[in-house]
Formats: structure tokens, C-alpha cells, sequence
């Protein structure tokens, strides 16, 4: 379970001399590329840290702050509110050491906006575990062994810090499906929405194929989670340019959309699609702007 106790900060990228040295402002390095939206958070274990380190450096994203803890102070104090904050949380220690299923599910419960992706060293540590981790809430598992896995975290953690995930609106799913038995396939695929939906990722890693899965939300009238997906995508383009992010082209290249009217025609249809569902998915327009 998650504890008290001491924990250490450090800078992962080009610290601002400028900044006071609790404030470890973090700018992204020389030849990346900047947007507006405020400062992106990121809370990682130290065995961690180097993966963060290149996959951030050139971030299309704006400032971005790094704080480095080991797994049993997640909840000292500053670590805490760094969470509250924070677009991800990535865990996974030296030797093998993977953060429990009762620790992953405790961060959920607490955080269901912020991303949490776990580094594995080897496939066989973690694969009989995916199962009950995507039930706890995580997000992704990257395996260092697997081929091409350590360049797809690099990529994923650069989108998500780029497109932190729409905190209010999430919340708010979370506690009205708190007696339904696939909230956390329903807070994935929102979660998860911050480029193009990709089912691969899914059936990884909730270890099931694509039409069980779409079985186990039909099952209890909730759309798609292709739909879902959609849906989340719209609320994460809500999310940036609640930050002020702008223009339209910029909020949707960082959704991965290719121009500002693919997000305009992206709204209409989300919504089309719900509303023509009606039953459960008017809960879900609700949160559209």
C-alpha cells in the first residue's frame, strides 16, 4: 500500500536558473517545440527517470516539471498534491520491482484523470498481472524487453503530456459509474483519448479481444468504447483550450487530428452519434460544450 515517508525531487530536463529551487521549473530543451497551456506535471519513480527524460526533451508541449519519488512515498505530503496535479505517474522500479495491483487501484481511486503507465523490465515480470492492473486503472504497460516498446512510451508519454486529460469531466464519470462493473474500461477509453483510438492497446491491456470488449459495455447500455473513445478525444480538445491553448489548429495537432476542421466535424459527430443513442448516452452529452 501506498505510505508516508521521505522523498526527492529532481530536474529531468533544462532547469530555469531563474526559478526559486523548490519550483523546479523544467523548459523544454533546445529544438523542441512549445505551446501554450501552463505548466505539464509529471511524477516518476527514480529507475524511471531517463525514459522520461528522452521522451520529454523534445515535447510539443510547454513547460514541463518533473518531481522523482520512490513508490512508498507517493503519498508524503508534497508528492500528493504533485499527483492531484500531475497528467502522469509512471512507476516501475529497479530489479523487477513493479508497483502492486492494491497500489495501482488506491492512485485511481484518488487520481482518475492522471495517466499511469508502469515499465516492466521483462514481459514474463508483469503478463499473468495486466489483467488485474487494467481493472485497478492503469493505463499502459511498456515491457524494456519487447521490441519497440521503450520507443512507444517515449511517444505516448510526449502526446500525453501535450494533451493532459480533461480532469473536471472525468471525475465526474468516475463517480456516476462507481457501481458499474467496466468503469475502468469506460475511464480508459476516455483517459486514453488524447490521439487517435487504437485498439491494439486495449486488448493488450485488458487481455481481451475487441468484440468481448464491445460486448462487456453493450452488456450494460453504454456506447462503444470506440465511441467512448470519440467522445474523450472531444473532451481532451475541451481541456486545452480551457488551458488556452489556441489556435484550433493547434489544439487539434495535439489530438492528433490533422487540421481544426477535423475537430470541428469531430464535435458534431461525437455528438450526433450520442444523442441519436439516447438512454445512458444523453449523461455523456452533457459534458460537451
Amino acid at each position: 500500500m501506498i505510505q508516508e515517508s521521505s522523498q526527492s525531487t529532481e530536474d529531468l530536463g533544462t532547469l530555469d536558473d531563474q526559478s526559486p529551487a523548490d519550483e523546479l521549473t523544467v523548459v523544454p530543451r533546445s529544438g523542441a517545440r512549445s505551446v501554450s497551456g501552463g505548466t505539464r506535471f509529471v511524477v516518476v519513480e527514480a529507475a524511471c527517470g531517463d525514459l522520461v527524460r528522452e521522451a520529454l526533451a523534445g515535447a510539443v508541449s510547454p513547460l514541463w516539471r518533473a518531481t522523482v519519488v520512490d513508490l512508498d512515498s507517493l503519498h508524503a505530503v508534497r508528492p500528493a498534491s504533485m499527483i492531484s496535479k500531475a497528467a502522469v505517474v509512471v512507476l516501475g522500479g529497479a530489479d523487477s520491482r513493479l508497483p502492486s495491483v492494491e497500489t495501482i487501484a488506491q492512485l485511481r481511486s484518488m487520481h482518475p484523470q492522471v495517466g499511469i503507465y508502469v515499465i516492466a523490465d521483462r514481459v514474463a515480470d508483469v503478463a499473468r498481472q495486466l489483467p488485474a492492473l487494467a481493472a485497478a486503472g492503469v493505463d499502459e504497460v511498456f515491457c524494456r524487453d519487447a521490441a519497440g516498446e521503450v520507443d512507444a512510451f517515449r511517444e505516448t508519454l510526449a502526446q500525453r503530456v501535450g494533451a493532459p486529460a480533461p480532469a473536471t469531466e472525468l471525475r465526474h464519470v468516475w463517480k456516476w459509474f462507481r457501481d458499474v462493473p467496466e468503469r475502468a474500461l469506460v475511464m480508459h477509453c476516455v483517459r486514453n483519448a488524447f490521439r487517435e483510438d487504437n485498439w491494439a492497446i486495449r486488448t493488450k491491456v485488458f487481455g481481451a479481444c475487441r468484440r468481448t470488449l464491445q460486448n462487456r459495455v453493450a452488456g450494460i447500455g453504454l456506447p462503444s468504447p470506440g465511441l467512448l473513445a470519440r467522445w474523450g478525444r472531444v473532451l481532451h480538445a475541451q481541456e486545452l483550450e480551457r488551458r488556452g491553448v489556441e489556435p484550433a489548429t493547434v489544439v487539434a495537432q495535439l489530438i492528433g487530428l490533422p487540421s481544426a476542421s477535423a475537430l470541428h466535424r469531430a464535435r458534431r459527430r461525437v455528438r450526433k452519434a450520442l444523442m441519436e443513442r439516447g438512454g445512458q448516452s444523453l449523461v455523456f452529452v452533457s459534458l460537451l460544450k
